[in-house]
C-alpha cells in the first residue's frame, strides 16, 4: 500500500493506478509532450512570418505493465530555404499513442505559404488580409498575421499558451507565448511561437515565452526556436541572418517513486533520470539562504530549531545563524569535533563534543529548550553536555541565514541541506527520538519551513511565507534525507532524442 504525503496530482495517479489498499495496480504516469517548431518564413525585403511553436499535450495516462512504448521526439522545422519561401513544418513528437504535431512554419513575403501545426505559422503581406496558419485545439494556437498590405512587419507565431500577434505598423508581431510546466521539478516553459520580421529600420516580434525565436529587425537578426522546447523560430528578411529554424521539442514522464524504474530502455536514445519533489539545497563555499529580520527569530520559551545536513567536507561551519559582528545565536557544525552552540554571544557557547555529525551521510540536528534546559540532538540522540538559559534566544533585529556564512566559517562549507523548521513555543523533542522519516510540516508555532521541493525550493512554509535572499551557490538539489520508495519523490525521465521505454 502506498503510504505518506501526497499531493493532490500524486493522489490521482494513485486513484488511476489503483495504489490503495484492496485494489489493483496498475501504472500510470504523467507526461508532457512537446512537438518540435515549425521554421521562420524567409524574405528578401523583409516581412516573413515567425514559425507556429511545435503542440503541447500534457496530462496523466495508465499504462499496460510489460509493454514496450514508443517515444519520438520532433525535430524544428527548417527556415524558408529561398527568397519568399514560408519555413517548414515542425516534426511531430510521441509518446504511445499521444502524439503532439509539429508547429506550422511562417509565410515567406508576398505568400500565403504559412504552414498549420500544432501551433500555426504567422502570415505575411497577403493580397487576402487576415491570414495565417491554425493551431489545433488542445495542443496550440494560431498565428498572426499583416494587418494589410501596406504595413512592413509580418505575424508571429502561435504559441502553446497564446496566439502570435499581428503585425502593428511597421513592427512584426511578437510571437505566442509558451505554457510552464513544474513536471521535470523545475518550472519551465515550452512551445512559444516565433516573431515576426519586419522590413529594414524596422522592429521585429520578440519571440514568445518559451523558446521562440526573435523575428529580424533593425536590432536584432532572425534567431531559431531553442532546442527542446518546442519554439518557433523567427521570421527572416533582407537577406540578413540564416533563416531561422524551429526548435527540437521534448518528452518527460513524471510519477511517484511508490512505483519501480522502468524495466527497460531501449532504441538510440536513453532518457536523463532525476526526481523531483523532496530534495535539498546545494550550497558550496560561502553560500546559503538567509530571511529578514523579523520578531519570528527571537525565540522565548520553549523553542525548536531543526534540520537536516549531508556535509562532504569537514571544513567549521554554520548550520542556523544570526549574526551582528560582536554577537550571535548559531549552530556551528563541525564534523570531527561536534556542534556549537552559540547562545545569543561568542561567549555563551556549549560544545557537544560526544555527538559528532559524520560526513557523506545526512544528519538530523536538533536544538531544543525544554523550560530551562537547551539540548542539542544528533540524529535523535541528545549530548551529555547541556545549558540553562531562559532568556530570549535569537535576535528580532537579525537577518536568518541558513548553511555557511563566510564571516562565521572557519573553512569551506560542501553539502545539502533539507528540511529546516524552527519553532518557537513548542519543545517537540524532550528525550531521545527517532528523527522523522517524512518531509517536515508546519506544526503549531511553526515560524519558518524550508521544506527544499522541486519547483520551490526555498520557499517558506509557514504562515510567514518569508520571501528568501539566496547568495552564493544555494541551488536544488535531488538528494535528499527521505527514502525512496514512500511518495515524497516522483521519478521523472526527459528525452531530447527517441527510443522507447519498459515497465
Amino acid at each position: 500500500m502506498a503510504q505518506g504525503l501526497f499531493t493532490l496530482k500524486q493522489q490521482l495517479q494513485g486513484l488511476i493506478q489503483r495504489a490503495w489498499a484492496g485494489s489493483q495496480k496498475t501504472p500510470a504516469v504523467e507526461y508532457l509532450v512537446v512537438a518540435g517548431g515549425g521554421g521562420g518564413g524567409n524574405s528578401y525585403i523583409g516581412e516573413a512570418g515567425g514559425g507556429g511553436a511545435g503542440g503541447l499535450l500534457q496530462g496523466i495516462v495508465p499504462i499496460v505493465s510489460g509493454s514496450a512504448l514508443t517515444v519520438t521526439v520532433g525535430g524544428g522545422g527548417a527556415g524558408g530555404a529561398t527568397n519568399y519561401a514560408g519555413g517548414s513544418v515542425g516534426q511531430n513528437s510521441v509518446f504511445g499513442n499521444i502524439t503532439a504535431n509539429g508547429g506550422g512554419g511562417g509565410a515567406g513575403y508576398s505568400n500565403d505559404n504559412f504552414s498549420s501545426g500544432g501551433s500555426g505559422g504567422g502570415g505575411s503581406q497577403s493580397a487576402d488580409a487576415g491570414l495565417s496558419g491554425q493551431g489545433i485545439a488542445g495542443q496550440g494556437n494560431r498565428g498572426g498575421f499583416e494587418n494589410k498590405a501596406s504595413v512592413n512587419g509580418a505575424g508571429g507565431g502561435g504559441g502553446a499558451g497564446t496566439i502570435g500577434l499581428n503585425s502593428y505598423g511597421n513592427y512584426g508581431g511578437n510571437g505566442g507565448a509558451g505554457i510552464a510546466s513544474a513536471i521535470s521539478g523545475t518550472i519551465t516553459t515550452y512551445a512559444g511561437g516565433g516573431g515576426g520580421a519586419s522590413q529594414a529600420g524596422y522592429i521585429g516580434g520578440a519571440g514568445g515565452v518559451g523558446g521562440g525565436g526573435n523575428g529580424h529587425g533593425t536590432v536584432t537578426s532572425p534567431t531559431a526556436g531553442a532546442a527542446n522546447t518546442g519554439g518557433g523560430g523567427g521570421g527572416a528578411g533582407d537577406s540578413v541572418g540564416t533563416p531561422a529554424s524551429g526548435g527540437s521539442g521534448i518528452v518527460i514522464i513524471s510519477y511517484p517513486d511508490i512505483y519501480s524504474a522502468p524495466a527497460s530502455f531501449g532504441g538510440a536514445n536513453s532518457p536523463t533520470a532525476s526526481t523531483s519533489g523532496s530534495g535539498s539545497f546545494y550550497v558550496a563555499g560561502s553560500s546559503g539562504l538567509s530571511y529578514p529580520a523579523n520578531s519570528a527569530w527571537s525565540l522565548t520559551g520553549n523553542f525548536t530549531v531543526e534540520g537536516w545536513l549531508y556535509r562532504t567536507s569537514t571544513g567549521d561551519a554554520s548550520f542556523v545563524v544570526q549574526y551582528n559582528g560582536s554577537s550571535y545565536f548559531a549552530i556551528n557544525v563541525n564534523p570531527g569535533t561536534g556542534l556549537n552552540i552559540y547562545l545569543n554571544s561568542s561567549g555563551t557557547t556549549f560544545s557537544a563534543t560526544d555527538i559528532v555529525p559524520a560526513i557523506n551521510t545526512w544528519n538530523h540536528i536538533a536544538l531544543v529548550r525544554n523550560g530551562s534546559t537547551v539540548k542539542v540532538y544528533l540524529n535523535g540522540v541528545a549530548s551529555s553536555t547541556t545549558a540553562t538559559n531562559s532568556s530570549t534566544l535569537g535576535f528580532s533585529g537579525y537577518v536568518l541565514y541558513l548553511a555557511s556564512i563566510g564571516t562565521q566559517s572557519t573553512g569551506s562549507t560542501v553539502g545539502y541541506v533539507s528540511n529546516v523548521r524552527i519553532v518557537n513555543g513548542t519543545a517537540l523533542y524532550t528525550s531521545n527520538f527517532t528523527p522523522p522519516t517524512a518531509p517536515l510540516t508546519a506544526v503549531a508555532n511553526t515560524q519558518l519551513l524550508v521544506n527544499t521541493v522541486s519547483g520551490s525550493p526555498f520557499t517558506d512554509s509557514s504562515t510567514n511565507s518569508f520571501t528568501p535572499t539566496m547568495y552564493g551557490t544555494a541551488t536544488w538539489n535531488q538528494s535528499s534525507p527521505f527514502a525512496t520508495g514512500l511518495g515524497y519523490k516522483n521519478r521523472v525521465y526527459t528525452w531530447t532524442g527517441s527510443g522507447t521505454v519498459t515497465f
